[in-house]
């Protein structure tokens, strides 16, 4: 290979790895947003009156997207393969604990919902950090 064809194959890759790193950007994004949109069902679903028929499934629609999302790719960091199920499976114990726990025992208590607001987006949240972190 000479020097011609050696420098524009490694141009070609510059612009492949700039292309693929631009595209990516978004994911920690979307991941940090159902984070919080995970956050404002869980803390709309517990505190609105009449709400909490529709907090269980609306609580799991972030996570199915998440989940699916990371399932349906063909290809994906070693990382997600092992962290993202560990961090759904979270997300889904901190629903069911205080979801029907929080209906019965708490209903219409912010200091109950806005913990578990908080602690059903820390998840995401820390996909999101891993996500940062794992392209740099």
């Amino acid at each position: 290979m000479d020097e011609a064809t050696a420098k524009q194959a490694l141009d070609t890759a510059d612009s492949m790895a700039s292309k693929v790193r631009g595209q990516g950007r978004w994911y920690p994004k979307a991941v940090l947003g159902l984070g919080v949109l995970e956050a404002a069902i869980v803390l709309a679903g517990g505190l609105l009156p009449n709400a909490g028929m529709l907090l269980m499934p609306g609580a799991l629609l972030p996570l199915f997207a998440f989940i699916l999302y990371t399932a349906t790719r063909p290809v994906v960091a070693r990382r997600q393969r092992y962290f993202y199920p560990i961090l759904g499976a979270l997300v889904g114990l901190v629903i069911a604990i205080a979801s029907p726990l929080g209906q019965v025992s708490f209903p219409q208590n912010p200091a109950w919902w806005v913990p578990a607001a908080v602690l059903s987006a820390i998840p995401f949240v820390l996909a999101a950090w891993l996500e940062v972190r794992g392209r740099k």
